[in-house]
Parts: structure tokens; C-alpha cells; sequence
């Protein structure tokens, strides 16, 4: 074993191998014997491609050829951008927002899908197939002002020239239908501004008619209440998730009245981020395969709604999503400690078959970082959570004495939530020496509606001081090096970067992937979806103007401590490129160092494996400068 400082030890994870042959697994569904899945592959930029695997023979396939890029982008996130069933798939396009179709039973080479909504400026999510229709919500971007979401029923052929029969609408949101099996009643979420779908919603239900909707009414939610994700089970029963009694429990409809399943003191969904999540699955014995958290550690288990009794399902994965059940079987993404996300099918009972991988090679135990849970008191007295990650090489070692530096790792949302799980980015840090906390600060998900409430009100203050004072314990632990420490983050993540570096000298370091420096600025700027978003997490507007400007990066400039790197995608809808250019322009009028760089082509997350391996090369560069390292081992890569 060779000697070298933290920081700078070779590593064999390259930001090029980030990209090459890794792939993001997303919207799992079955269908028959058939499992779907969307992968999206950096090396083909960023496109979403659908994959079908046939549990039969073991075949897999991809259903369509490039470009074809199944993605949706209402509420800029998008989910739900396809639906399969009765033989037909249903897809959004993403160049053109457009609807396609296509017979799963053509066997042609690459399939050529037809279109069922015309070329106007409208999209689709959340989509749905049932008796030769397709329902979903739809975004109308044809006029002047704010987009409107309605819920929407089209027919499967086209041409669908109306783009779509209206069935709902007066709401500022819809979210992703459920449409009972014999077609006679639909139910869905409903939510204004300014609630976020994980604040304030309503679950509505109706009957449906040839033309339209009839006796449409609420059935739960409310004020200070979140529902979410409405499924009819086989026999019409309807279940959904309420977090009225302070978790994310499961409910369903009893005649005219609602009730709990369960009372588990955790989370079984998380944030509605996008439109087609699928935090639970139905199963045909009438039980319900759902998934919770235990400290930081997510578990499966079956939960019997006659007598809500929870039996755990065992299963070596850290994290389950997208979970699908069909006859005895089971389909779900799996996240592990050890390795890349899986998709896997099989009964509930075992075995489950690995049918999907987002990378075919499994990376050397040896190199691999698994996460551990790390609890601290914050400066409220409070305890905050996150996962440490220590550096981990077989070949080399640091001097004896030394501490590793930290970086600390802020998700976005900031409601998301840092999951116990395989990352190759975070293993491109531990290889190198440095250790990680991943935060779940305050505001996060996973740990119950009070938790995630910390930060109603407090957003750029409790977020912080979590991220502040969880740096501050590993180094009082003795487990990190105090006087080395960075962190980064992107989106809301990004924000807390900017907003630690200009409120704190703990940091000498920070990188900020598309953050918020102008919390003004993002209420002119930002997109429907999340326009009011910072009511809730900062303060009304205007009545909160003074706590904008305070809160606000841009306005702290002087303050900033440390070095900074902003990395930016020109095309960024949700946090536009006028919030890093603004910051760096600050910056530089107050004669302090700034890098920012923008990549062309790039929206909200780099896609493409140029703008994935560029900015990996420039913020271990970033590091290793602020630090004072070289990474000039013999046979180092320095990326």
C-alpha cells in the first residue's frame, strides 16, 4: 500500500466512466409477462430510451430506435410519459410534446410510431391507458400567461384534433389519474397555489360518462393535509396515500368515508415530484406491497388491509421505487449500498431476477464506500440525519496524523432526500480520499410531516444550520479534517451552497450546480409548476420582501467565504441561467474569484456525458486547489 494525501489518491472512477455505459433507470411498469422501463444514456444525450424485457424468454429490447425520447415535461419534471396495455403503447415525445402511438404486437425493426395529438404548444404526463382512451393531465401552453393543467381523456387512434376532451379543470394542478377497472368512476388529485402537492391537497372523484364527468366531488385531503397516488384495486376498491395522521400512510374508501389502513410512524410515498410515481402496489389477493423507511434504510413489506398487520418482505436492496405487481409477481427498481440501481421481477416470495441494470459491470468491492447512518444535534437542539461515506482505495493510504477532507452533499427539492444507496459520483469522491455527508437536513423526506415542516418558513436558515452543524460533528468526532471542508448541491441543494458560503467561514469551498442566488428573482423567473413555491418556504409575497433580500445569496456577496464554482445549463427553465450569471457578476464587481461555467444544450441536470465529465474535471480541480493538493502520486488520475 502507497502513501499519498487525501484528495489526491489515483482512482480508476474517471468522470468519462460516469458516462460511459451507466444509465439512469426510471417508470417501471408490467405488463403481462412484459416489464418496461425507461434508461436514460448519457452517451446518446441524455435520451430516455423504453426497454421491454419478455420474463418468458429473457429477451430485452429497445422499443424504440434514436431520437425517439420518451419524456414528458409538464411541470417541467414531467413522469408519466408512457402508458402500455391491450396491446398498445401510448408515449410523449419529447422534442415535440406530442402524443404517439404504437402495437406492442409489431415485431418491425425499429417500430414507426403514429401521432394522436396535433403539433401545438400543449404536453402531456401522467398518462394512463383503459378501454381504447388514454387519460392524463395535459399542459396548455397555447396562450398568453400561466400554463393550464386540466385532466384530460383521448382516444387512443387520434387524431384527437381538440388535444383532448376536458374532464377537469378550474384547479391550478391535476395530478395523474386512476380509472376504476370497469371504466365507470376516476379519481385524482387537485391542488392551488401556493401548496406544493406534499403541503395541501384534494382527492376527487367522479363518475364517468360519455361526455365527461358527472357528480364530481372531494373525497379527502384539505388544508394541512397531503394525499397522493389514487389506485383502484380489481373489485373498485380505492385506496390512496394521506398523511393526515402525520406520516404517509396508506387509506381507502369505505362507502361514502375514508380510513387509515395502518398507523406506521413512517413515510410509504414520497414528494409528487413528478407524475407517475408508484410508491405501492395493488396485488390481485387483495394485500398491498409497500415500502417505508426505517432510520435511513428503506424496507419492503406486505400490508394486509384486513387487519393491518405489516409483514416485512426481505430483499438486500436499500431503497425500492416504481413497484409493480402483477399475478405473483413483483417489479420494482432497487437501489443497493454495493452497487448501480437494478430492475428486478419475481414472486413475492423469491426468487426476484436482476432483468435490468444501470450498469453492466458491478464495481470492485474493494473500492466501494457503503454508506453509514450519521445523527447530530443541530443548533435548535434538534436532531438532523445523513449518511457518511469514508474514503476507501486498496492501494494507497494517508500519512499518518492525517484527516480527510469533507465534502458535504445537499439534494435538491429540498423536500428530496438522500437515499442509503450506490452512487458512482459519490464513489468518485471516496477513491480520491475525501470523505462525503450526504444530508437530509431538515425539510427532507422520509422521516414524517413535521420533519419535512422544519422548513416551512425557514428555508435558507434551518437547511444551513443542519449542513453547518453536521460538518462541525464529524470534525469534532475527530473523522474529518475542520479545517477542509466543501460542499456542494444543485437546484434547491445549489441554494444552500451559495447561501452557506455567504453566512458561514466553515466552508473553503463550495460548488453549485444551477442554485438559486436570487430569491426575487426566482418568483418572476420560475415556471408555473413551482411559482409560489417559496411562500411556503420563505415567506408571502410581497409581504416577505425585506426576508427575500436577507435570504438571498446575491445581496451577501461580501460575506462570501471560500471558493466558489457555478456550473449552469444555458437552457434551465426551472433556475434560469440569470441566477448564476448574476451571482458571478456580482462576484467580480466586488473583486472576489468566481468561476462559472454554462454548458450549451443543458436544462435542469446535465444530461450529456460532455457537460457530466466536464464538470466533474472542474470540481475535483476546484477542490484540490482550495485545498492546496496536487494529485501527482505516481499513477495518479486526476480525472
Amino acid at each position: 500500500m502507497r502513501t499519498a494525501s487525501y484528495g489526491t489518491w489515483p482512482s480508476p472512477i474517471t468522470p468519462a466512466s460516469l458516462t460511459e455505459g451507466q444509465v439512469r433507470i426510471d417508470e417501471v411498469r408490467i405488463d403481462g409477462p412484459h416489464t418496461w422501463w425507461l434508461e436514460s444514456r448519457p452517451w446518446e444525450g441524455g435520451r430516455s430510451a423504453l426497454v421491454r424485457h419478455d420474463s418468458r424468454t429473457g429477451e430485452r429490447h429497445d422499443v424504440l430506435a434514436p431520437p425517439w425520447n420518451v419524456r414528458s415535461r409538464v411541470h417541467e419534471y414531467g413522469g408519466g410519459a408512457y402508458a402500455v396495455g391491450d396491446g398498445v403503447l401510448v408515449f410523449s415525445d419529447f422534442s415535440s410534446g406530442r402524443l404517439f402511438r404504437v402495437s406492442t404486437h409489431e415485431r418491425a425493426t425499429p417500430l414507426e410510431p403514429s401521432p394522436i395529438t396535433p403539433d401545438v404548444a400543449v404536453r402531456y404526463g401522467g398518462l394512463v391507458l383503459h378501454d381504447h382512451h388514454v387519460y392524463g393531465v395535459r399542459e396548455d401552453h397555447r396562450r398568453e400567461g400561466e400554463p393550464v393543467n386540466e385532466l384530460v381523456r383521448l382516444t387512443v387512434d387520434g387524431p384527437n384534433d381538440d388535444c383532448g376532451q376536458v374532464l377537469a379543470s378550474g384547479t391550478d394542478f391535476v395530478s395523474r389519474p386512476a380509472v376504476s377497472p370497469d371504466g365507470t368512476e376516476i379519481a385524482w388529485i387537485a391542488w392551488d397555489h401556493p401548496n406544493m402537492p406534499w403541503d395541501s391537497t384534494t382527492l376527487m372523484v367522479a363518475e364517468v360518462t360519455h361526455d365527461g364527468l358527472e357528480h364530481v366531488r372531494a373525497l379527502a385531503g384539505g388544508e394541512g393535509i397531503s394525499v397522493a397516488q389514487p389506485q383502484f384495486a380489481g373489485d373498485g376498491t380505492l385506496f390512496f396515500v394521506s398523511d393526515e395522521g402525520g406520516y404517509w400512510n396508506l387509506h381507502r374508501r369505505d362507502g361514502t368515508m375514508t380510513r387509515p389502513l395502518h398507523s406506521l410512524e413512517a413515510d410509504i410515498a414520497q414528494p409528487q415530484w413528478v407524475l407517475g410515481m408508484v410508491d405501492y402496489a395493488l396485488r390481485p389477493d387483495g394485500c398491498v406491497l409497500v415500502r417505508h423507511w426505517v432510520d435511513e434504510i428503506a424496507r419492503l413489506g406486505l400490508l394486509d388491509p384486513a387487519t393491518g398487520r405489516l409483514t416485512a418482505i426481505e430483499d438486500e436492496g436499500s431503497m425500492f421505487e416504481h413497484l409493480q405487481a402483477a399475478g405473483d409477481d413483483l417489479a420494482y427498481r432497487r437501489l443497493l449500498p454495493d452497487r448501480l440501481p437494478e430492475v428486478v421481477r419475481g414472486p413475492i416470495d423469491g426468487p426476484r431476477t436482476v432483468i435490468g441494470r444501470s450498469a453492466e459491470d458491478e464495481p470492485d468491492p474493494e473500492l466501494v464506500s457503503v454508506p453509514e447512518p450519521w445523527t447530530w444535534t443541530n443548533s435548535s437542539g434538534e436532531e438532523a440525519h445523513g449518511l457518511l461515506y469514508r474514503p476507501r482505495t486498496p492501494d494507497y493510504r494517508a500519512p499518518d496524523g492525517e484527516l480527510p477532507p469533507l465534502l458535504v452533499s445537499v439534494h435538491g427539492g429540498p423536500t428530496s432526500r438522500a437515499e442509503a444507496a450506490y452512487s458512482s459520483q459519490t464513489q468518485f469522491w471516496t477513491t480520491r480520499g475525501f470523505a462525503v455527508l450526504d444530508v437530509n437536513h431538515g425539510g427532507s423526506t422520509g422521516y414524517g410531516r413535521a420533519y419535512r415542516e422544519r422548513l416551512r418558513g425557514q428555508w435558507g436558515v434551518v437547511d444551513i444550520d443542519d449542513c453547518i452543524t453536521g460538518a462541525a460533528s464529524l470534525a469534532e468526532a475527530g473523522i474529518v479534517d475542520g479545517d477542509r471542508l466543501a460542499i456542494h448541491g444543485g437546484s434547491a441543494g445549489g441554494y444552500t451552497v451559495l447561501r452557506a458560503l455567504t453566512t458561514c467561514t466553515l466552508f473553503s469551498a463550495g460548488t453549485s450546480y444551477f442554485g438559486i442566488s436570487d430569491l426575487t428573482g426566482l418568483l418572476v423567473d420560475d415556471h408555473k409548476f413551482e411559482s409560489r413555491y417559496t411562500f411556503g418556504l420563505v415567506a408571502p409575497w410581497p409581504e416577505g420582501r425585506e426576508v427575500y433580500a436577507e435570504r438571498s445569496p446575491l445581496h451577501h456577496v461580501e460575506s462570501l467565504h471560500g471558493e466558489l464554482l457555478l456550473l449552469q445549463g444555458a437552457d434551465d427553465i426551472v433556475v434560469p441561467l440569470s441566477q448564476a450569471q448574476q451571482m458571478a457578476d456580482a462576484m467580480t464587481a466586488a473583486g472576489k474569484d468566481v468561476e462559472l461555467v454554462v454548458y450549451p444544450g443543458e436544462g435542469h441536470g446535465f444530461r450529456s456525458a460532455e457537460a457530466m465529465v466536464d464538470c466533474l474535471e472542474r470540481e475535483l480541480a476546484h477542490y484540490l486547489h482550495a485545498f492546496g493538493l496536487t494529485a501527482d502520486a505516481p499513477g495518479s488520475d486526476q480525472g
